[in-house]
Formats: structure tokens, sequence, C-alpha cells
């Protein structure tokens, strides 16, 4: 992962902006790194919704975002004022717009949107995470789930190179935030003809089994890696998507690789990381391999 670009953060003037906002730049501050404010303005489908000819307005459509990005840049500006800021407002639909502010970027962070059904997460976040060229965070907070101060980071590992990329990550931001890092590798119970699971595990709690061995070192040189930093391993036989929700209830952040081992390798986006994008209670951040 590049460690020389800014952090983008992408608002979209709903009321979760402000978390999604705040999140963003505080984490800009920790890394040291420029922000870009960013709002896109999604103008395609003014030409062709209504009528066969364009729709001609009388003020420009990017005319509120300005204003708006104008008095969050005010506000932020004074909050963290060695920080650098830019501005940018992509005309165009949102995911290909902020995919192109991914490449040189070292962090893109958006908010979860509005809910779906049943589902946390609007349906922008997923895709964003999907086709991103840099690291995702999907910033959320669930009333019914709040931050606990001593709560750990939680990482899903299944020792696929995006999961030891995710748990680097989550070290290096455990770290950073002071708190403990919680390694998790959960195995479905059951078999599953859709791909989530191939086959009842075995028993996880032999300390000398060949899982809990990996697990173990890659906690191990998490720990060597970053000093102070305390970690723990969980191993769980349950549905993968479903443990790291459940461990990561009361967390600051849960990360997790863009895929892991299973499903198709054309994936852009795995089936356990795309459900913990849309369930999880915290914010989530997604690691690309490579």
């Amino acid at each position: 992962m590049r460690t020389d670009g800014p952090v983008v953060v992408a608002l979209d003037g709903s009321t979760s902006s402000e978390d999604t906002m705040r999140w963003g730049v505080d984490e800009a501050a920790a890394r040291g790194a420029d922000v870009v404010l960013v709002r896109c303005v999604d103008d395609s489908w003014a030409q062709t919704a209504w009528t066969w000819y364009p729709e001609v307005s009388a003020f420009p459509p990017d005319v509120e975002a300005k204003e708006y990005l104008s008095d969050v840049l005010f506000h932020e500006q004074e909050r963290h004022p060695q920080l650098e800021f830019d501005v940018r407002i992509p005309h165009g639909p949102v995911v290909p717009s902020l995919r192109d502010l991914s490449d040189d970027a070292q962090l893109l962070v958006v908010g979860s949107g509005a809910r779906r059904g049943r589902r946390r997460t609007g349906a922008v976040a997923p895709h964003v995470a999907a086709h991103a060229h840099c690291p995702v965070a999907v910033v959320r907070s669930d009333p019914d789930h709040p931050e606990l101060p001593a709560a750990p980071v939680v990482v899903g590992i299944d020792g696929s190179p995006g999961a030891l990329a995710a748990a680097h990550a989550a070290a290096h931001e455990a770290w950073t935030l002071g708190r403990g890092l919680v390694v998790v590798h959960a195995r479905p119970t059951v078999p599953d003809p859709f791909g989530r699971g191939t086959g009842v595990p075995v028993r996880t709690d032999d300390p000398d089994h060949p899982t809990h061995r990996a697990a173990r070192a890659i906690a191990d040189e998490l720990a060597a890696t970053y000093e102070g930093l305390h970690v723990d391993v969980e191993l769980v036989d349950d549905d993968p998507a479903t443990a790291l929700v459940e461990l990561s209830h009361a967390s600051p952040l849960l990360v997790v690789g863009s895929r892991g081992l299973g499903g198709f390798r054309g994936m852009l986006l795995g089936s356990v990381s795309a459900d913990v994008v849309r369930e999880a209670t915290c914010p989530v951040l997604v690691v690309h391999e490579g």
C-alpha cells in the first residue's frame, strides 16, 4: 500500500457525512497526510431522464456542492490547521469518479450511505470498496452497538495475500490508536453449495493444530513489528462474515482483505468482505492485495 498519497474523503451531504468527514480527516492527521474533500455531482441522468432534450437549469449543478465543501473546509481547517486541504467536485457517476481519485490516494474514505432494507449500507460503498485502487474505509456507527474506549481493532485472516496485507494494516491502525488487536480466523461449520464454505471444519481448540499455529505466527509477527501492541487470536467455527461482525460490535475498526482464498479469482470483492462491508456496525477498512 502506498503511504505518500492524500486521504480522499468523499461526502454526500447526508446527515452521516459529518461522521465520515471527522473520521477521514482525523485519520489523515494521524497519518500526516494531505486531505482531498470530494463531493460528486452525478448530473448524467438529467440528459435523458425526463426528456430527449438536455435539461437546462438556471443554476450550475455544482453550486450547492461548492457551498457545502466551502463550509466543510472552513471548519476542518480550524480543527486541523496543520493539514493541507484540497477540494474536488467531479461530475459523473459516483463510483467511477471515486475510483479515478483513488489512483493516487493512500486511503479513500466513504460513508455507509442510506440503508437498504435490512442492510446497514447503501449501494455505493460496496461498489467503491470493490473497484477502488487503494484501501477503502467505510465509515458508520450504530447506536445499538456503540464503540467502547478500550475495544480492540479486529482483523479477519485466512492465509490469503489480501488478508496478510489487511493484518499489517490493522496492526498499524491499532498501534496508532493505542488499542489492542484481535486476529480472527473463522471457518464455516456446514458445507455451503454457494461457495461460502467447503466442508465441516475440524475442531480448533487444539493449540497445536496447523490453523492455530499459523494464526499465532501472524499474531506474533505483528506484535514483534509494533512494539507494545497487544495481539489476541480468535479461532471460530462460524460463518466468517457473521463472526467478524459479531466480534467487532464495539470496535473502532474492522479490517478485511478485499478477497480471500474462496470464491472466484475474478471477483474484485469477495463474498465475506462484501457481507462485512454491508453488515458491520463499526467502520470497516478494506485492503486490496498489492
